[in-house]
């Protein structure tokens, strides 16, 4: 006899109905998934956020403390400094003065006549000094003070004779204080300005101190410049009249005129100090002076000595001694 159970009304349930909660299991699974993935991308995006936040609070901390260093630190000394214009009335003059800081301290210092009317003096004086003619610039602090002083120093004039070489005249030379001194011309072509220019003794501290300015110098008296002139006129006209081929300088001539100006180097070999003649060893002579020739202070009695010329088309000529400040005028011979 069978024991099978068989329940009246009742039917079988189906797969669905046994099996349909694994389903519903893996959903769930997959939603909690999708929950941490979310979580873990929220997570590693505050992170992200946080470590950007840091990299900018870096850099703004890192550009207020190179602003606030550069505010704070000293600012640099200004380059120029133009401390404008003085005047020099017992000789009619004026000077207007620019110092500079590189590293170190130097000036430019023009000086020119106070009236269009004292140029043709001017121009005889610092073309051919007749002396020696110093200027003392003194620099000045805030409290009137001297922080620093230059003094300065053009030498007598080498113009042969008292003629001087308008070319030679604003060719630049040294001074025998190591500074530059250039003549300039204006429009009239007389010498109307002269720049010096040079290292100023001024260290760091006193360059920093600087105020003002005022200048001395021993440059002739208005007076003087124009009898300096009557006699550079004088003796101009003078030369001119005796300059001739058959003027002869030691058995030397005169050289009226070349084609085109000539430079070079060459080395004296001889010497003829009565005539003023020195002779070179490519077969040049140059006129100088005799007043060159025997002034010890001068050292232009000592050769074979190197020089370098330069002769413009009229034969007159700049020579000068290398390893030596010293530049003479001089006028080509033959």
């Amino acid at each position: 006899m069978s024991m099978e159970r068989k329940y009246v009304g009742a039917t079988k349930p189906s797969d669905d109905d046994l099996y349909g909660f694994r389903s519903v299991i893996a959903q769930a699974s997959v939603e909690q998934t999708q929950v941490k993935q979310h979580a873990n991308a929220a997570g590693t995006a505050n992170a992200l956020m946080s470590v950007a936040l840091v990299f900018v609070l870096v850099a703004i901390g890192g550009m207020l403390i190179f602003v606030g260093t550069d505010w704070l630190k000293p600012k640099a000394q200004s380059q120029y400094l133009d401390l404008g214009s003085q005047r020099y009335d017992p000789a009619g003059l004026g000077g207007r003065l620019i110092v500079q800081w590189t590293g170190s301290a130097s000036y430019k210092f023009t000086v020119d006549p106070l009236d269009a009317s004292q140029i043709a003096g001017f121009q005889a004086m610092v073309a051919n000094p007749p002396h020696a003619i110093s200027f003392r610039l003194v620099i000045k602090d805030n409290t009137d003070g001297v922080a620093c002083q230059k003094d300065i120093v053009i030498p007598t004039g080498t113009a042969l004779g008292g003629t001087v070489n308008q070319a030679m005249a604003i060719a630049p030379r040294e001074t025998p204080t190591g500074d530059k001194m250039q003549n300039s011309t204006g429009a009239n072509g007389k010498i109307g300005e002269t720049v010096l220019t040079g290292p100023l003794p001024c260290d760091l501290d006193a360059y920093k101190r600087i105020a003002g300015w005022e200048f001395f110098t021993d440059f002739p008296a208005l007076s003087t410049q124009k009898d300096w002139q009557k006699h550079e006129d004088s003796v101009t006209a003078k030369e001119s009249k005796s300059d001739s081929a058959t003027h002869s300088y030691g058995g030397y001539y005169l050289v009226k005129s070349i084609p085109a100006p000539i430079e070079g180097d060459d080395e004296i070999v001889s010497d003829n100090p009565g005539k003023g003649v020195i002779s070179t060893g490519s077969g040049k002579a140059f006129l100088v002076g005799a007043n060159i020739l025997t002034n010890p202070a001068l050292d232009w009695q000592i050769f074979p000595a190197d020089i370098h010329y330069r002769c413009e088309k009229n034969a007159m000529c700049l020579v000068t001694k290398l390893n030596s400040r010293t530049a003479v005028h001089a006028r080509l011979v033959k």
